[in-house]
């Protein structure tokens, strides 16, 4: 219960339970192997018209592997047929969509992965997703959120270092360590994701964790970025970001 879920009309639960062990992988796979520990795993949970609660589903990453933490967020649609799953010690290399998940070699840069449920309540994933720039220790997943169509996706990665401001910046330079992203994808209407949009904060700063929390406007069109130990001074809205005499004072950003 590290994180939880719910859908509009509150029929459908996510629970993300990030320090489960089993050593499955994707949907309703074996729970007994408890090989992979802290590998972790979503449950899915549907109620019916009389109010009664029951498992739907048990859903694990495509690529399990102990410490991943998947689960550690979860998000749901509107209607409760798209979820995502944060695991942001996941370890690939890959970026981006559907990338290769087998090269293990940037530790806890983390990952997203996103499942869809059909008319027969029948879960499947559909996409994997990494950052475009992925980094060891970058946290990615740490955070997640969805519009009410499922069709776009915010992702927080509250470590990741590049010293980049605004929207669309430089990401190659690593600079201000921990200060933190937020990454935008975006679901066409065959099915497909694809990165729309890579977000700093406009006062970008090491250690200032943008990123650490995420959430999405009904129609995916307002991203509200939360950075909790930015040490801006300033109060209320558009104050003078460049007093950081304020430690952990925090901040969040519109776009």
């Amino acid at each position: 219960g590290v994180s939880v879920a719910l859908n509009g009309d509150g029929g459908t639960l996510a629970v993300g339970a990030f320090g489960e062990d089993s050593n499955t992988t994707s949907i309703g796979g074996n729970q007994s192997d408890n090989g992979a520990f802290g590998s972790g795993a979503v449950y899915v949970y549907t109620r019916d018209g009389l109010g009664a609660w029951s498992q739907q589903e048990y859903v694990k990453a495509s690529n399990t592997d102990g410490g991943d933490e998947f689960g550690y967020s979860v998000a749901l649609s509107g209607d409760g047929s798209t979820l995502a799953v944060g695991a942001h010690e996941e370890d690939s290399n890959a970026t981006g969509v559907g990338g290769n998940p087998a090269d293990n070699s940037a530790l806890n840069s983390g990952a997203v992965y996103i499942y869809t449920r059909d008319g027969l309540g029948a879960w499947s994933q559909q996409a994997y997703v990494k950052a475009s720039n992925t980094g060891g220790s970058d946290y990615f997943g740490w955070s997640v959120a969805l519009s009410e169509d499922g069709s776009t996706l915010a992702v927080g990665a509250n470590l990741e270092g590049s010293n980049a401001t605004g929207v669309g910046g430089n990401q190659a330079d690593n600079s201000a360590g921990s200060s933190g992203a937020a990454y935008v994808y975006t679901r066409d209407g065959l099915g497909a994701w694809s990165h729309q949009a890579y977000i700093k904060a406009s006062n970008t700063g090491e250690s200032y964790r943008f990123g650490h929390s995420v959430a999405l406007s009904g129609d995916g069109n307002i991203l509200a970025v939360g950075a909790d130990v930015e040490p801006s001074n300033a109060t209320d809205i558009g104050g003078n970001q460049s007093d950081v005499s304020a430690p952990n004072s925090g901040a969040v950003y519109l776009y």
